[in-house]
C-alpha cells in the first residue's frame, strides 16, 4: 500500500504497507472521497480484500480519472453499488444483494482502455464479474483503488486487509 495516496483523507486511519483500517464520516459521498488512489499506466490485476460495511455504508474499487470521469463498485451488508460519472454526469444503480461474509476480494483487471472489476468470497477462486468500463482519459493511465462511502447518520470503521498488484506483460 505504499504507492497508494488519499484523495480526501477520512477522519482518522491507520495505514502501514499490508493493512488499514478508517474511520468513514457520516454523509461523506463520491467523490469527496476517502479514495485510496495508486496510478498504472501498465495493463494489471489487483486484488484488494476489505471489510464488508453495514447498511447505506458503501466500501470497494474505483477507477478514476477526474472527479469528472470514474467508477466505483461498492458493496454494503445489503445492496450493490454501480456509480458512474462521465464528464460530470452521475448515475448511481443499486442492486439488491444480501451478504454475511465479513470481507470480499475485490477484483481489478485493467485492459489497455477496459477496466473490469468484479469480487469473490474470500474463500472462492470464482469471481462475480460486476461490469467492464471504459472511461475517457484512461487509455494511458489509471487512477485505482479502494473507496468508501457513507450515506448514513453514523460514522462508521472499515479496513483493508490486503493488496496484490501483479502487472501483466
Amino acid at each position: 500500500m505504499r504507492d497508494f495516496r488519499w484523495m480526501g483523507k477520512p477522519k482518522a486511519w491507520e495505514k502501514d504497507y499490508r493493512h488499514l483500517t478508517l474511520t468513514v464520516e457520516k454523509q461523506m459521498n463520491l467523490p469527496s472521497g476517502p479514495l485510496l488512489l495508486a496510478v498504472s499506466d501498465d495493463d494489471f490485476t489487483c486484488e484488494i480484500t476489505m471489510s464488508v460495511p453495514p447498511q447505506k455504508i458503501f466500501s470497494g474499487l474505483c477507477a478514476y480519472h477526474l472527479d469528472t470521469n470514474y467508477v466505483a463498485v461498492g458493496i454494503s451488508k445489503d445492496e450493490l453499488e454501480i456509480h458512474t460519472t462521465i464528464a460530470g454526469y452521475q448515475n448511481v444503480c443499486r442492486i439488491p444483494k444480501e451478504t454475511e461474509e465479513e470481507s470480499i476480494v475485490w477484483v481489478m483487471k485493467r485492459r489497455s482502455g477496459k477496466v473490469k472489476i468484479g469480487y469473490r468470497s474470500t474463500s472462492a477462486e470464482t469471481i462475480s464479474w460486476l461490469g467492464t468500463f471504459t472511461l475517457p482519459g484512461i487509455l494511458d493511465s489509471l487512477s485505482f483503488g479502494p473507496y468508501f462511502s457513507n450515506e448514513s447518520d453514523a460514522e462508521s470503521e472499515l479496513s483493508v486487509y490486503s493488496v496484490q498488484y501483479v502487472k501483466e506483460s
